[in-house]
Order: C-alpha cells, then sequence, then structure tokens
C-alpha cells in the first residue's frame, strides 16, 4: 500500500524522489475538468472564491494551493510540526517545501504535500506508472482506476489491498510550475464508509486545488 510505503512526510519525500460543505452558488468557470474519485466525481480548476467569511478554507498563496474543511468539525495543520530537524533536512534536499494535515479527531486521512520537481521534462504519466508498478509488486494489490491527463497537469489514481487490512488510499497529483502538488487520502475504502463520510471526502477531494 502507498501508506505503507509512506510513513508520514518523510516517506513521502522518499516515494516522490527516491534517488534523483460546498458553496453552491459557485459557477463552473471556463477550463474545470471533472475526475472520478473513488468518492465521487471531483471539479478540477475551479477553485472557491476566498473571502471574509470563507472560514472553512485553508489557502496558501506562496505555494500556490487551497482546501476547504467539510465543516468545524476538522483542522488543518501544518506537517512541519511533526518532523525533527534531521526530517526536515533529508526532505528538503528532495525538493519538499510544506505539508499540511486535514484531519478530524485526530485522524489524519488527508494530507498534502508540495515538492519543488528537480528533474527536467517531468512527466506526470511516468511517475504515476513507476509508483503503481511499484505498489503491484507487493502481494494482494490492486489499481481500482488511474487517470493521467494528455496536458501533464494532473492525476488521480487509487491502491487498494485485499488482505485483511484492507486499505485504500487515494491520491491526487497537480504538476504547476515546476511543483508537485499532492493530496493523499489514507483509510477505509470508500465502498465501507457511511454516506456523510463518503460526502464529506469528496467535498474535500473536490476543494483541492492549485492557485
Amino acid at each position: 500500500m502507498i501508506v505503507a510505503i509512506i510513513s508520514g512526510i518523510f516517506g513521502i519525500g522518499m516515494l516522490f524522489f527516491p534517488d534523483s460543505s460546498s458553496d453552491a452558488s459557485n459557477k463552473v468557470i471556463l477550463g474545470t475538468k471533472i475526475a472520478v474519485s473513488g468518492f465521487g466525481d471531483i471539479s478540477l480548476f475551479n477553485p472557491e472564491k476566498v473571502n471574509l467569511f470563507s472560514t472553512n478554507i485553508y489557502q496558501d498563496t506562496q505555494l500556490g494551493f487551497q482546501i476547504s474543511k467539510p465543516s468545524s468539525n476538522w483542522e488543518i495543520h501544518s506537517a512541519l510540526d511533526e518532523l525533527s530537524s534531521d526530517e526536515l533536512n533529508s526532505l528538503k534536499v528532495k525538493g519538499f517545501l510544506d505539508g499540511v494535515y486535514v484531519e478530524q479527531n485526530h485522524d489524519r486521512k488527508f494530507m498534502i504535500t508540495v515538492f519543488d520537481i528537480q528533474k527536467e521534462n517531468f512527466s506526470l504519466h511516468e511517475f504515476v506508472d513507476q509508483q503503481i508498478a511499484l505498489m503491484e509488486s507487493q502481494k494482494d494489490i490492486t489499481i481500482p482506476f488511474e487517470q493521467v491527463s494528455p496536458e501533464n497537469d494532473w492525476a488521480l489514481f487509487a491502491v487498494e489491498s485485499s488482505n485483511e487490512n484492507k486499505q485504500y488510499d487515494e491520491q491526487l497529483l497537480f504538476l504547476k510550475e515546476d511543483r508537485l502538488y499532492m493530496l493523499q487520502y489514507s483509510g477505509e475504502s470508500p465502498q465501507l464508509l457511511n454516506s456523510d463520510q463518503k460526502k464529506d471526502f469528496q467535498y474535500i477531494m473536490d476543494s483541492f486545488e492549485v492557485i
């Protein structure tokens, strides 16, 4: 499973570079695309507008991304607080810029990480294929779906374990201006979630945007 390889932010760095409730009035803008997540359809390139009343939107204009909480019961905080100096230094060598957790009741279902790309002509398709090949080399692993943009600007894929743990992981990737943005979910399969959980998780996936 992805989560078995990515144990916290430090593991994510190793994976990426081993060696080298929404506002219904928000209209869909030109250029919006639809991807099919395990939690339902999600819109891409349609960031929600931020104003003084946007209390559930987290926006980092310096790194260039935003994400929303389904409700005030969720929290968003920096992943840097969880890293030791040695871990942070090791990640920075690999291009790590920052990351945040999106969690409820201290259960970190979602994690965002941002990396500077340290490779010319970086291909999302090749990257995703490499990760999937790595996952498929393990026992009891299936790939429910894989979607990669022909424009090399986004990708979405999932990995699921059929063993007793039944771990499910899903990654939404954006590539923009030599930065790789990743939103990762780790937890139960969407098929095992109740309707409220699935709605909340779809909302989080749908709200993740590069800006």
